[in-house]
C-alpha cells in the first residue's frame, strides 16, 4: 500500500453553517449585566442590535440552560 499525505486529507476550515449562512452573519445575545459582550463571549462593543441575522447557538444554548 503507498504511503499517503497526511496533509492532504485535511480539508479546509468551513465559512458557512448548514442553513448558508455566514459564522459571522449571527445575531448575539447579551446579557443585562454586560452588554459588550455575548453570551457566547464574543465581543459585541458597538455592534448595532437587531441586524436580521439568526442567532448565534452557542449563546441560545447558555440563555436556555443548556451551557453554563
Amino acid at each position: 500500500m503507498p504511503a499517503v499525505d497526511q496533509t492532504a486529507i485535511l480539508l479546509p476550515r468551513p465559512i458557512r453553517g448548514f442553513d448558508g449562512t455566514r459564522f459571522e452573519e449571527v445575531e448575539h445575545l447579551v446579557g443585562d449585566d454586560d452588554p459588550d459582550t455575548a453570551l457566547c463571549g464574543v465581543d459585541q462593543t458597538d455592534v448595532p442590535w437587531n441586524q436580521g441575522f439568526p442567532v448565534c447557538q452557542a449563546c441560545a444554548a447558555v440563555a436556555e440552560g443548556r451551557l453554563s
